[in-house]
């Protein structure tokens, strides 16, 4: 892991892709604000979609292109109709000498500071995490450093925790007995330096909590996105190859109306001159203002989903009523059906909440399951398909 020793200072308009949405833990009081920056109120998720400018047309030819990240594509049958999906990595059912596969990804912290000087910082420590920065925290957590993993009493092998979920995936194909046993997806962490976005009044707003500088902050979700798609990721001097993940620290999105707040993060991909781009943004949450998530949850959510669906085009058979989703949906987000559902992991004394994941054979109702176990989801909560919706 290395670092590039810039800074930036960005000012900022539709954001893209799937997004981990958590109802407040609470009745979190109204915080009195500022005449022009809102206020989150407490309620439960009514916003639940995938928007992309991508078609699944782009999203193929991308998957071929030498000019972006290691990816391939596959079909799946399920009901008799076929559904072709694009995943990051190799393809594991096809025996290759060597199945691992390494895609660079950057750490970017986004310091986020209102008109009226409240600022949310990643690369500061706080109240709310008195040991480190939420910065450290995730360059040390499971995201990054490899581990050895044990999942129903089968050793997983050696592997950052979102690798460990697509190796678990695809058990049938990278178990010691597969036709791939060393296959991985090693995401290839550097981390550059804090980008300040300075929000709009007209975009931002702030509930209380009880650690830190005592608030939870807020943008407009599309805002954001298009102020990360036209300015911050530019300034990066990255392309196509290279995947950006947005660090936040208790700081959210809400979907053009503060009463339907909040996003702790999603991924997305945009088309440009060089090719399609795919990027996630992340909250590392200690606010203590979210049932079921905490430190690096959401930022596992959606590096695991965009690793499984990082188009946000890949369809699946109608699924729902489970997880963050109320309603029917069909696509590959490996983190919704299970959000607010995690497990613990213990690296170098800090005890870290990734988020469990849902195996492709749930969402294609496939029998047995491709999964660790004849599971269907990495920690074991799926022992069955989805059920139709």
């Amino acid at each position: 892991m290395s670092t590039r020793f810039t800074r930036a200072v960005i000012a900022g308009s539709s954001a893209l892709g799937a997004g981990l949405l958590v109802p407040l833990l609470g009745m979190m009081p109204a915080l009195a604000a500022t005449p022009h920056i809102g206020t989150i109120r407490p309620g439960h998720m009514i916003w639940n979609a995938v928007h992309s400018d991508v078609t699944p047309a782009q999203a193929a030819r991308a998957a071929a292109t030498t000019g972006s990240f290691r990816q391939f594509t596959a079909t799946a049958n399920s009901g008799g109709t076929s559904y072709t999906y694009v995943m990051a990595g190799k393809k594991p059912s096809k025996k290759v000498t060597n199945p691992s596969s390494t895609i660079k990804f950057e750490l970017v912290p986004l310091i986020m500071k209102f008109s009226n000087g409240d600022t949310w910082d990643p690369t500061q420590a706080d109240s709310c995490d008195s040991g480190a920065s939420p910065l450290t925290r995730v360059q040390n957590s499971p995201l990054i450093v490899k581990q050895n993993w044990t999942w129903g009493g089968t050793s997983i092998g050696n592997a950052q925790v979102t690798d460990a979920f697509q190796r678990a995936e695809f058990w049938k194909y990278t178990s010691p007995t597969g036709i791939n046993p060393s296959y991985n997806v090693n995401l290839s962490w550097t981390t550059a330096s804090p980008i300040t976005i300075n929000v709009p009044d007209a975009d931002a707003a702030d509930g209380a909590i009880g650690c830190g500088n005592g608030l939870l902050g807020a943008a407009d979700f599309s805002w954001l996105g298009s102020d990360l798609q036209s300015t911050v990721i530019p300034s990066l001097g990255i392309g196509p190859s290279t995947v950006p993940i947005f660090l936040l620290h208790n700081f959210v999105e809400y979907q053009g109306t503060t009463a339907t707040c909040c996003t702790l993060g999603y991924h997305s991909a945009y088309s440009t001159s060089a090719g399609v781009q795919t990027y996630g943004v992340g909250m590392y949450d200690n606010s203590g203002a979210f049932s079921g998530s905490a430190d690096i949850s959401a930022l596992s959510h959606e590096v695991a989903e965009w690793q499984n669906d990082p188009y946000g085009t890949n369809p699946t058979p109608s699924w729902g009523n489970i997880g963050q989703v109320s309603g029917c949906q069909g696509n590959l987000e490996v983190g919704d059906p299970l959000s607010g559902t995690t497990f613990t992991d213990t690296v170098g004394g800090f005890t870290y909440h990734p988020q469990e994941l849902a195996f492709s054979s749930w969402f294609y109702h496939q029998s047995p399951s491709l999964g660790v176990n004849g599971w269907y989801s990495d920690q074991g909560t799926f022992q069955a398909p989805a059920a139709a919706c």
